[in-house]
């Protein structure tokens, strides 16, 4: 008999709790469905005091990559495209070293070509 005392106290405390958790659960999404309603009523009728006539900043996003990021990147990338560019010109086509394309003696060599022609 102990037994089934214990259950009947048992299956009343979840019986109960289960109750208060169904009207917390009723209360909460009434609770958001009133605060929906009133965030409808708020953009159907804004008021003239709350928002500013002209805003610059409206519809602004923020960037992932700011402008001086991106012309930082853009210079780089153009710097590297040069050298490669030099290299493959000197080494692929001219039939010699790519990596003679850092030295100074090379360079000096195609200045004076160019000022002489």
């Amino acid at each position: 008999m102990e037994k089934n005392d214990k259950r009947l106290t048992q299956n009343s405390a979840t019986s109960e709790e289960l109750q208060t958790r169904q009207a917390v659960r009723t209360a909460r999404t009434e609770a958001q469905n009133a605060e929906k309603k009133a965030a409808k009523r708020k953009k159907a009728a804004p008021e003239e005091d709350s928002q500013p006539l002209f805003n610059p900043f409206f519809g602004y996003k923020k960037r992932r990559f700011p402008i001086w990021q991106r012309l930082i990147a853009l210079i780089s990338l153009c710097a590297i495209a040069l050298v490669l560019g030099a290299m493959f010109g000197y080494g692929g086509l001219g039939h010699r070293s790519p990596w003679a394309v850092f030295q100074t003696a090379t360079w000096q060599h195609i200045f004076d070509f160019l000022k002489t022609n």
